[in-house]
């Protein structure tokens, strides 16, 4: 009988790991309903912000994307892409200063000198060092 009781508890706890387990797999399952209307929102307010980008408004991309991380609060997946999203809209405006900085100083504009494109260039490496530890780090 003794034997019957353990088998019994044994078969439960099997029952409830599994269970338990299965839940576990899908990270979006726990959400409240708050956090998935939030994700949702704010993936269509990145979306926007990535079409802004390709646009070359990176003003009105950054401030949509501010706007989401305001807005939606509870999307924290959306928030850690909009890191990354960010990060593009920062290098892509480093990329355009340096470019616009090499053009004066070739030009022979006596304004800017070789400081001022050296820290340009340092903007931009800053930014896809940035990127890439970001991304890496997200992979974590």
């Amino acid at each position: 009988m003794r034997n019957l009781s353990f088998i019994v508890m044994l078969l439960v706890c099997a029952v409830l790991t599994a269970c338990k387990s299965e839940k576990n797999n899908d990270p979006k399952a726990n959400y409240s309903e708050a956090r998935t209307k939030m994700e949702a929102e704010a993936q269509v307010r990145l979306a926007t912000a990535r079409k802004q980008l390709a646009e070359s408004k990176c003003d009105a991309a950054k401030q949509t994307i501010e706007k989401m991380r305001k807005d939606c609060y509870l999307a924290l997946t959306a928030r850690e892409e909009a890191i990354l999203l960010m990060d593009s809209i920062d290098l892509w405006q480093a990329r355009a200063d340096l470019a616009r900085v090499d053009s004066l100083m070739q030009a022979g504009v006596d304004t800017v000198g070789k400081a001022a494109f050296d820290e340009a260039c340092r903007k931009v490496q800053f930014y896809e060092r940035k990127i890439q530890f970001d991304k890496s780090k997200r992979r974590q």
